[in-house]
């Protein structure tokens, strides 16, 4: 009496609940079970994967635009080599291209303002893709100061790749490939929920603490999205012509939907344990 077996369809919703797009108990602790879970969520809200659309189309446009006009170029680090994983802490693709810093170097100001205001374009674009996403899969509404703060993240993430280069793992140096991944998984798994506290209204260092606190629990769940979601990035920008679309329309709203799941299941998870 007061117990009693679950029936396989009750089982099956604590595994998980693609409809509502939250993870459930089981679910919660597995990168495949959260990876499904985004996948269901998107599924049921397609609008999630249109602001990704628009910022992939601003990314393939931008691509087609460095390699046509006269300022140097470079093919993005990692697609040239057999595997890397091209992930950022901030959702965004993989472009194919790369105008690096050196390429502005006593320009004309015609030339200056266009390659700078080309770049601002797409980090602005693919800024405000990722704010909107994640704020839609934690439905609340977004906070103009949380965009802001996102942006400037999104600038410090683009000014540290340009300065560290973003292949993390590649098979000319495995050992040492591999070391510098664990060490930067350490680093990411702890900065992975840093965006989507941004995008809620939390300043920078709250967000940096609550990023920390509460990726406590889910250190492997964490570092296996990070290495599928940054494999994927690399996997897709790789194909000629529409690769900085593909890795952007397709993975980026994965990864910013996987951000809002993980944040609202961590929120109810400690709201619970306050409760009791």
């Amino acid at each position: 009496p007061g117990g009693g077996i679950m029936s396989g369809e009750q089982r099956a919703d604590c595994d998980t609940d693609t409809q509502s797009g939250q993870p459930a108990q089981s679910a919660q602790r597995s990168t495949l079970g959260v990876l499904k879970t985004a996948v269901g969520r998107i599924r049921h809200d397609p609008f999630l994967t249109v602001p990704f659309i628009v910022a992939g189309i601003v990314v393939a446009v931008a691509d087609w635009l460095r390699t046509h006009d006269p300022l140097p170029v470079a093919l993005t680090d990692g697609l040239s080599q057999t595997i890397s994983v091209q992930y950022s802490v901030v959702p965004q693709g993989t472009a194919r291209t790369v105008r690096h810093v050196g390429a502005l170097i006593d320009l004309k100001m015609p030339y200056l303002l266009w390659a700078i205001g080309l770049e601002l374009a797409v980090v602005l674009v693919v800024a405000i893709a990722g704010w909107m996403t994640i704020a839609r899969t934690l439905d609340t509404s977004p906070h103009l100061g949380g965009l802001s703060r996102y942006l400037l993240t999104m600038l410090a993430v683009l000014i540290l790749s340009q300065l560290l280069g973003s292949s993390f793992l590649t098979t000319d140096r495995f050992l040492l490939g591999l070391g510098l991944l664990a060490v930067f998984l350490v680093v990411a798994v702890r900065l992975f929920l840093f965006p989507a506290n941004l995008v809620t209204g939390n300043e920078p260092l709250a967000a940096l603490r609550l990023s920390y606190r509460r990726s406590r629990g889910y250190g492997m769940t964490i570092a296996g999205l990070i290495i599928v979601i940054g494999l994927s990035y690399w996997g897709l920008a790789k194909i000629s012509h529409v690769g900085g679309f593909l890795s952007t329309a397709v993975v980026a709203p994965v990864h910013a939907v996987v951000l809002g799941i993980l944040v609202s299941a961590k929120t109810k998870e400690l709201d619970a344990k306050s409760s009791d």
